[in-house]
């Protein structure tokens, strides 16, 4: 008789559980579909925003380049005039040299 309870017991238990554990795992299921999906979402999401990033760096990259060319340019431009301004320095001041030395040199006599 005991044994008679503890079969019916198991079965009621089995016949009650089951279709809720069931039920359960096919909530289970779903809810993981959802997040595959949810994750795809988020994972094209940083795709694409991976592209984005690059092409601003890309493009960051090519304007650093021309400003790069262009103040090159300007610096080569700069230190020509400043060699052409420095050299005519340079001769005023060695033709001043020189009137001094003779201006001295016609003082002393």
């Amino acid at each position: 008789m005991e044994k008679k309870m503890i079969e019916e017991i198991k079965e009621l238990l089995q016949s009650f559980l089951a279709p809720q554990l069931e039920g359960i795992r096919g909530d289970i299921r779903a809810l993981d579909g959802k997040i595959n999906g949810r994750i795809e979402v988020v994972e094209a999401k940083i795709s694409g925003l991976d592209m984005k990033v690059e092409s601003y760096r890309r493009e960051l990259l090519s304007e650093i380049h021309r400003v790069e060319q262009t103040l090159s340019t300007d610096f080569v431009r700069l230190e020509q005039k400043m060699d052409l301004s420095l050299g005519a320095m340079t001769e005023k001041m060695d033709l001043f040299r020189r009137e001094m030395l003779a201006e001295i040199k016609a003082a002393s006599k």
